[in-house]
């Protein structure tokens, strides 16, 4: 069953963000006749989207969404608690895109705004473009990142990248901001380019930075050299400012001044 949602261009008249939590696959199984909101506004998903039903589908596992059109960026919280089926966006999309998500697959063509894959536990979310800060993160305030499944971005990633992870991986293809991994307690995160400050006051888990860490705090103690997927990796231990037992390896490292 393919459902195609095409934003239309009335969307396009208000700058307001649209929550569309209820755009996951399961929900189609029922039918289309699911709300939105704008503001405070409650809107039919047929006032924002042409909707295009193919097929048939028993179970989530066999929906895909595929979400197009110009203003896909103003879109929130898509996929939020997705368990099983697929999600395509053919363009950008806008924050906490997979929050709490399960299973399933979200595959973004564009750029992610922030807390991309917040919190989630399983699942696999593909981003073609850049994600924004929080990637992979808990929410303000809070202390659980993300427990399972996969991310991956093929272009940069912002500040507090995989912030408070337990768990799972997260692959950055490009670089990533300030503090990227931090709060670590589990899981793996690469990240294949520059960034600054990685890891600080992990306690357990594995970082790779395959480019430059800049500001490398000073409470991680180095072992020795390894190799990783091809690359000679410095290897430290830390964050002893948190008696961590994380492992931080990377390709080069520059001192806070």
């Amino acid at each position: 069953m393919k459902v195609t949602l095409a934003m239309k261009p009335s969307a396009r008249q208000s700058f307001i963000p649209i929550e569309a939590e209820s755009i996951v696959p399961k929900n189609f199984l029922s039918g289309t006749d699911h709300l939105v909101w704008r503001g405070n506004r409650e809107l039919r998903l047929d006032e924002v989207f042409t909707v295009t039903v193919e097929g048939e589908a028993d179970r989530a596992g066999d929906v895909e969404v595929v979400i197009s059109g110009d203003e896909t960026f103003r879109l929130k919280r898509i996929g939020e608690y997705m368990d099983a089926g697929k999600i395509t966006v053919l363009g950008g999309i806008g924050m906490h895109c997979g929050n709490f998500m399960s299973g399933g697959t979200i595959e973004i063509h564009g750029n992610a705004d922030a807390w991309l894959g917040r919190e989630m536990t399983g699942g696999t979310i593909i981003c073609r473009g850049d994600a924004a800060d929080y990637c992979a993160s808990g929410y303000r305030g809070g202390r659980k990142g993300m427990k399972g499944g996969s991310v991956e971005v093929f272009g940069r990633a912002g500040d507090f990248l995989a912030e408070h992870i337990a768990g799972g991986t997260v692959v950055v293809h490009g670089g990533a901001g300030d503090m990227p991994g931090a709060e670590m307690h589990g899981g793996t995160l690469v990240v294949h380019g520059d960034c600054s400050r990685p890891a600080a006051n992990m306690k357990a888990g594995s970082c790779y930075i395959y480019g430059t860490a800049h500001g490398m705090l000073p409470t991680f103690r180095k072992v020795g050299s390894v190799q990783h997927e091809g690359h000679a990796l410095i290897h430290f231990t830390g964050d002893i400012a948190n008696r961590g037992k994380g492992n931080l390896f990377v390709k080069d490292y520059v001192y806070l001044d």
